[in-house]
């Protein structure tokens, strides 16, 4: 399977998980193209913009900052994130994620389901 950056659409998104501001994501694989991931998107968050603190009950999520400035959110701790760094939520717990207000913030993001479960039931982002 190979996916090309130039043949992923662009989704424009507002308010992700609650959150204020908009994003634009492109999704590179969805649940059933590769065992035990139900989907992976870069998603570039606008300056200000944040994804709202939200509890992953039966997945777990990746997020990995590809590139820009801002703040992490893990079981309601706030931390600074940049390039190159990495954070897990694990399932039952919450995190969430604001670009700065200097420049955009880009991050992959790898949802996967640990338990087996059924890869078609994804919890939308």
């Amino acid at each position: 399977m190979l996916c090309r950056g130039c043949d992923i659409a662009v989704e424009a998104k507002e308010g992700i998980r609650g959150g204020a501001g908009r994003a634009e994501a492109r999704e590179y694989l969805r649940a059933g193209d590769l065992g035990g991931v139900l989907g992976m998107s870069v998603i570039t968050l606008e300056p200000g913009a944040t994804i709202g603190e939200h509890v992953h009950p039966a997945t777990e999520e990746l997020y990995f900052v590809l590139a820009g400035a801002g703040t992490g959110v893990l079981d309601s701790e706030h931390f600074p994130v940049g390039p190159g760094d990495a954070y897990v939520v694990r399932a039952g717990h919450s995190h969430g994620l604001a670009a700065g207000p200097d420049g955009p913030l880009s991050f992959l993001a790898v949802l996967t389901r640990p338990d087996g479960g059924d890869p078609t039931a994804v919890e939308r982002r």
